[in-house]
Order: structure tokens, then sequence, then C-alpha cells
């Protein structure tokens, strides 16, 4: 063969889609209500098999493990599963260029056969009210506030609320929380800035209505999560990426306090009191943070440090991790005072 003939066959290799060829299966008999609901049981599984549903071509192991980032031999062991319970069905992808053909996995329903465990009319259910949310674009500000809120909600429930962590700390907490509900999310760092990619696809549908629905909840879901996790943030997102950066105002650009106190349905002098016995146990030049649900807090604390000669370094009007209007007081200690 000519080094002419050669390069030309090449191309044509590359040229050439691979051919995928689908194994002869039947789907299992054998209580397949239970063998599914195991399956799905599992949120990392269920994210793998609405990606099959969703991506319209077969998948490999090792395609699946780069989209959620996991290990391959992981990722295989999760699509096997949903092969046995009936959900998927497994073929052999070939390429032109040769080489040992790579096992695939589809959705079932994507080669003609019924998704036994979604009553009729469920899916277009879904769709429905996929388009009313896209329908309320005008209220996208409305509908990031009630995303955050559940951000919030997740990270109460997953991993509890945290008055203050590092960033990345914070980040990997937000990202573990909005797996239960969206298991393709994934984090990683850019400089100062954390990335956050796999939201697009549980709102998918949405976004596929009115992108910029689907990025106004992506925004609220994970700036939520992030305060809830201790580590309020600016939030943006480009093309279903979502990008966080720890938003220094909402600290009160102040390093992270050396201990907190809550205090609520107290009186004003218990809460300078409480305060007087947290300080006690900080070094001095310690940073206290107290947060209260006391309107006239400020004012009762500005008349203790100037005879105890503590300062306060910031006062915020702010909404906690729990989502409740609360003054926030950042105290520092002076020297020899307590």
């Amino acid at each position: 063969m000519t080094a002419a003939t050669s390069t030309a066959a090449d191309r044509l290799r590359r040229t050439v889609p691979p051919v995928v060829v689908m194994d002869d299966q039947a789907a299992p008999s054998d209580n397949p209500e239970e063998a599914i609901r195991r399956a799905l049981d599992v949120p990392t599984r269920a994210g793998i098999y609405r990606r099959l549903q969703t991506e319209g071509a077969p998948l490999s192991a090792k395609d699946i493990a780069e989209r959620f980032g996991l290990h391959p031999n992981v990722a295989r062991n999760h699509l096997d599963v949903l092969a046995e319970a009936g959900l998927a069905i497994t073929g052999r992808r070939k390429h032109p260029a040769g080489g040992r053909p790579a096992r695939v996995y589809v959705a079932r329903e994507q080669v003609g056969q019924e998704r036994a465990e979604v009553p009729p009319g469920a899916q277009l259910g879904v769709h429905v009210v996929v388009q009313l949310i896209a329908g309320l674009a005008e209220h996208a500000a409305k509908l990031e506030l009630l995303a955050e809120d559940q951000g919030r909600r997740l990270v109460g429930a997953k991993a509890g609320f945290a008055s203050a962590r590092t960033f990345r700390a914070a980040g990997v907490v937000a990202v573990e929380a909005l797996r239960a509900a969206f298991p393709e999310v994934r984090l990683s760092e850019e400089s100062d800035d954390l990335l956050v990619d796999g939201l697009e696809i549980g709102l998918g549908l949405i976004g596929e209505v009115d992108a910029g629905v689907g990025d106004a909840l992506a925004r609220g879901l994970l700036r939520g999560a992030l305060a809830a996790a201790g580590a309020p943030a600016i939030v943006t997102s480009t093309a279903g990426r979502v990008r966080a950066r720890l938003d220094e105002a909402g600290l009160g650009g102040l390093p992270t306090p050396d201990h907190t106190i809550q205090v609520r349905n107290r009186t004003h002098q218990q809460a300078v009191e409480a305060a007087r016995a947290a300080l006690e146990n900080l070094p001095t030049g310690g940073w206290l943070e107290v947060l209260t649900d006391l309107e006239g807090a400020p004012a009762a604390f500005a008349r203790w440090v100037d005879r105890a000669g503590h300062e306060i370094a910031d006062v915020r009007r702010i909404r906690d991790n729990r989502g409740r209007p609360t003054v926030r007081i950042v105290l520092r200690k002076a020297t020899g005072r307590a």
C-alpha cells in the first residue's frame, strides 16, 4: 500500500462512525419491580440511568466514568446493575480503526421497549410541569430565591448547617448535599473559584425550554447550599457551568471568626453576658461572631464595648443559615480585657 493510499484509508476510518451492535436481550421476568426499585435506590445509579435516557447514543463505562467522575470499574458495576434490572441493554461498539469492541449501554426504551415502572402519562405530566416552570421566565429572580431555599434545605438534611468553613470545604459539603437530588453534580477548582458541573443535567428539561430559567435555578441551588455550608458566595452561570466565588462582603471582609455564638430569645443583657463569657476563652485579638434576633443588639453591644474596651468590627443584618432574619455582630477581643 502506498503512503497516499494509507493516508486516504486513515482519513476514511476517522470519518466513518463507530458501528454499534446491540445484544439480543430480554427483560428479566423474576420480580422486575423489585429489581428496578433496588437499581434506582442508589442516587448515582439513578443519575446514570437518566443520562442514558437523555444521551440518545450508546455509552460505555469509560464514557459514564468521565461524565460522573467515577472509576471505570465503578461505572461498569452501576451499568451492569441497570442492565440486570432490565433498565438498560448492552451492545458492542466496533470502530472502523479496529481494536477490541467496547461494551456499551443504552436505556431500554431507546430501543423500543416500554418502561414498566413509569405510570402511563407520567412523562407527559413531567413535561407539562416543566413548561409551566419555564413559562415563569419573567419571574426568574423569584425562582432563583426559591431554589436557594431548597439548596439550604438539602445541606441541612445532608450535612447540617455551619456558621463558617473554608470555601473549599464548604464547596465539598454543598456538592455532596446537592448530589442527593442531582447525582451528576461534580466539583472542580479554578484559581479562587469553585466550578460546579452537572446541575444542567438534572435541570435539562427546563433548560431545553428556557435556558435562562434553568441557569437561575442552578445559581440559586448552589448559592443556598454554599451559604448553609458556611460560605456565602457570588454565583454566576454560563452554558450550564456554575461558578462560585467567596463573597467577602457577605463575610464582612473579616477573618473567619474564632468562635460563633447564637443568642436568640434572650434579653439584651443576656446576649452581652453570653458574648463576655465567650470572649474570656479567646486569645487577645481573637474574633467572636454573635448571631442574634435582637434588633436593638448593636446599641446594647456598643455601650458594653465602650466600657470593656473591646472592638465592634462589623454589624450587619443578614439571614442566617436557616434563612432567619439575623443581626450579625463581630467582636474583637481587646488586649488584657475580658
